[in-house]
């Protein structure tokens, strides 16, 4: 099942990760309150949040109509990116683009998720040691992640640091050719064989700058026990 399913939360919980963490296109699935067995479907439009129902019959999944699948992971898969096919009750469009993941796809502690590109550029400046590292989320596309390199080189007076993109392409990884079905063996394949920049230019993985964070399954936990 996609990391996109979320079991223990509510459609209030939804709309507040939504809202804080994703962006429009954002979404996630998560078990129905109202009725046993089926589940919602929470997408981030604009600034407001859309929950749209998902009927489990038995026998197959649907929007209460439409298309029908044999599993829960075939219909999200199917309405990702097929804006003409999902609308409102105001016939608005709705997009889904980016899966808000219940959990971190990785324990490795080079980990640091839902981290800024300008808070990673201070927190490997401040080691001062070139090829320090670090693995985040990205921002601009929520899904995807982003290495955060410190190089030898200098910009506007302090340690230039290289962010390369991690494309997220069903459940593999990937910068270029190679494929990986971790992110964890992206990273530690990057380790013995530099990253190649467009220019030419080589990026290494030399020393892993860690975190202290907590993870996302920790977020929800903290929300359920707030709700109590």
């Amino acid at each position: 099942m996609g990391r996109w399913l979320h079991q223990n939360i509510t459609g209030q919980e939804a709309e507040t990760l939504l809202k804080s963490r994703g962006v429009h296109g954002s979404f996630l699935v998560r078990p129905s309150r109202k009725r046993q067995g089926d589940f919602s479907l929470s997408v981030r439009v604009e600034d407001s949040v859309t929950h749209i129902r998902i009927q489990n019959t038995g026998d197959y999944y649907d929007l209460y109509g439409g298309e029908q699948f044999a599993t829960l992971s075939e219909l999200v898969e199917f309405y990702t990116g097929q804006a003409e096919c999902l609308q409102d009750t105001g016939g608005n469009r709705i997009e889904l683009k980016y899966p808000l993941n219940c959990s971190d796809p990785t324990n490795e502690r080079w980990y640091h998720g839902y981290l800024s590109g300008t808070d990673s550029e201070k927190l490997l400046q401040k080691t001062g040691e070139p090829w320090t590292f670090l693995v985040r989320e990205s921002r601009s596309k929520p899904g995807d992640f982003v290495i955060s390199i410190l190089t030898p080189e200098q910009k506007d007076g302090a340690q230039k640091v290289t962010h390369v993109k991690i494309n997220t392409v069903g459940d593999t990884y990937n910068i270029g050719r190679e494929t990986f079905e971790s992110l964890t063996d992206l990273i530690e394949w990057h380790k013995k064989k530099p990253i190649e920049e467009a220019t030419g230019t080589f990026l290494y993985l030399k020393k892993p700058y860690y975190s202290t964070r907590v993870n996302a399954a920790d977020i929800e936990n903290r929300m359920k026990k707030k709700k109590k």
